[in-house]
């Protein structure tokens, strides 16, 4: 009796700790009802085998329970031992997938409530005090000697804040409202600083492309940081290129290139907790000509 009860114990522990981790939450079901059959076929074999060898060893008669009784159907009792042990051992299998599933429910439902908080602290700093007080100081400031200029200081900020409050609400924009939101936000520095020029380059023909919201502002916002303050002409080039299902993103701008390298911790924390998404995230500076270039490849 305690052999078979460690035979049991033992396929219960290859089913929990082996089987199951290495095959069945590994999604490979075929390996693993393949596997976990042979295995009971082999342990119904060696059941048999075990009450012949006591039988025969001890020289007891077989009873009329016993599989080599000649009363009974030995095909009958072979396959019901073989389904009560599948039954069982399936019915352990359920058990532990179902609690994996439920564990990973809850892991993407936490993955997506970080990811609302890591937005919603992004968006709030996008739209920070210090930011708004900004605008609306140099627009206060035009109002009277440049009334127009003000004017498309609140027209662009306005926009800004629109597209920020509204669009950003969503998991995903397209990929030309992200592109309007940095031309409207670059336009917007430039207006307040008469140094600064900018481009943005598209392709021709520009796909229906769905990116997260405000994903790219924090690179163009390490590179106006970069270029504040500096008397002489500066600029910043913006590049958009799709190739197949990849994004490449391009940020270029001719600050004083500086030997530390920039943090992108924020960004690659976001970027860790989208799910599917293949990304790399790379910056050159060239020294001669006084260039710095952000790459970001982006793939869902």
């Amino acid at each position: 009796m305690a052999g078979y009860i460690l035979v049991y114990l033992s396929i219960l522990y290859l089913n929990l700790f082996l089987l199951i981790p290495r095959l069945l939450l590994k999604a490979k079901y075929i390996e693993y009802i393949l596997l976990l059959l042979g295995i009971i076929f082999i342990f119904s074999l060696g059941e048999i085998g075990a009450e012949y060898y006591i039988h025969k060893s001890n020289d007891i008669p077989f009873g009329q329970y016993s599989f080599f009784s000649p009363e009974r159907n030995k095909f009958i009792d072979l396959f019901s031992n073989y389904f009560i042990y599948t039954l069982y051992l399936l019915s352990v299998s359920v058990v532990a997938f179902y609690k994996y599933w439920i564990n990973n429910v809850e892991k993407v439902e936490r993955l997506k409530t970080e990811q609302l908080h890591s937005e919603l602290d992004n968006l709030k700093s996008r739209i920070s005090t210090t930011f708004l007080l900004n605008k609306l100081h140099i627009a206060a400031q035009l109002c009277r000697i440049y009334p127009s200029k003000s004017s498309r200081i609140l027209l662009q900020l306005s926009r800004i804040l629109r597209y920020q409050l509204y669009d950003c609400s969503r998991e995903s924009v397209l990929l030309s409202s992200e592109i309007k939101f940095l031309n409207d936000y670059l336009d917007l520095e430039k207006i307040c600083n008469d140094n600064l020029d900018f481009k943005i380059i598209t392709p021709s023909t520009l796909p229906s492309c769905f990116i997260p919201p405000l994903l790219l502002i924090s690179i163009v916002e390490k590179s106006l940081k970069h270029l504040s303050g500096r008397e002489n002409s500066v600029w910043i080039n913006l590049g958009f290129n799709i190739v197949g299902e990849e994004l490449i993103f391009t940020c270029t701008d001719n600050r004083e290139v500086i030997e530390i390298p920039e943090d992108y911790s924020t960004l690659y924390k976001r970027l860790e907790l989208l799910q599917n998404v293949k990304y790399k995230l790379s910056a050159t500076s060239d020294k001669e000509q006084k260039q710095h270039k952000v790459i970001l490849q982006y793939e869902r």
